[in-house]
């Protein structure tokens, strides 16, 4: 009984073999040289993805991560067709298979094209101040379905890539200056040679300020209490907000010591007394 059952295995597993036997290992060989291949190729894209100088990081890692998705689809296809499989029918398979899950996931799907388009559009890099549909912050990721921003109060937000494309961009950190504009009230009897001369002083004084494209202050408005001047002055991304407030507390302090009055609303109360009262 034993040997006859031994005698069926035996066969079974010669037939088997003698079949299926050579496809087997050649599937084994194209795994494992499929496997070694893909290694090197993945290398050498990330290798020359980073020492390009129009790809940067985000984009670098998101294209070596293509590149293995296809080869590893590719090199499941070929097993699948040295195992006795037929490749149309794989590819019709899968097609079906992506169609289903392109239906499921539209949303991410969009996110995932958007995050395509971030990364090789490059609106803005890692490391950029941008303000992004109202929401201010500097970029610290630039994932394939989300941007990661940190807001100037350390607060970390999210923001889906669909949302990013559909809002208004703007990246404050593109170019390597910017002009500051400073409205400055004064009153109406202020002294206006004296006040462009301590404002010309204030500006050449600070190296941060740029000598071209030269500052500008002129007399822009008649308010209601007081002439408002505008100071126009460029400087550099980098020090954009040391150069404002700087300004700000140095124009306060010698506008007191020039005797120059910053007016400000003022409401006067009178009281009248009706007849018969004491």
């Amino acid at each position: 009984m034993l040997e006859e059952l031994w005698s069926k295995v035996r066969a079974v597993t010669w037939n088997f073999f003698s079949n299926y036997g050579k496809a087997i290992v050649l599937a084994l060989v194209i795994l494992v040289l499929g496997i070694l291949v893909i290694s090197i190729v993945k290398k050498a894209v990330k290798k020359n993805s980073v020492k390009s100088r129009k790809i940067d990081n985000s984009a670098a890692t998101f294209i070596t991560s293509i590149v293995s998705l296809v080869a590893y689809v590719a090199l499941i296809i070929l097993i699948i067709v040295a195992l006795g499989g037929s490749a149309s029918n794989i590819i019709a398979a899968l097609s079906s298979v992506m169609l289903a899950i392109a239906l499921g996931l539209q949303n991410t799907l969009a996110s995932l094209a958007n995050g395509i388009l971030l990364i090789f559009t490059k609106p803005f890099k890692a490391g950029d101040f941008v303000d992004i549909g109202g929401t201010s912050g500097t970029v610290k990721e630039i994932k394939l379905f989300s941007v990661k921003l940190v807001t100037p109060d350390n607060l970390v937000e999210i923001i889906p890539n669909n949302t990013v494309f559909s809002s208004t961009i703007i990246n404050y950190s593109k170019m390597p200056m910017r002009r500051l504009d400073i409205v400055v009230p004064v009153s109406y009897s202020t002294d206006v040679a004296k006040l462009k001369a301590l404002i010309k002083e204030l500006v050449e004084k600070d190296s941060r300020i740029a000598k071209n494209p030269s500052y500008f202050f002129r007399l822009t408005e008649y308010g209601a209490s007081s002439l408002n001047f505008t100071l126009r002055v460029w400087t550099d991304v980098s020090v954009f907000w040391d150069v404002k407030f700087d300004l700000l507390e140095t124009m306060l302090e010698k506008f007191r010591e020039n005797g120059i009055e910053i007016p400000y609303n003022q409401l006067d109360v009178h009281v009248v007394k009706a007849e018969g009262e004491v």
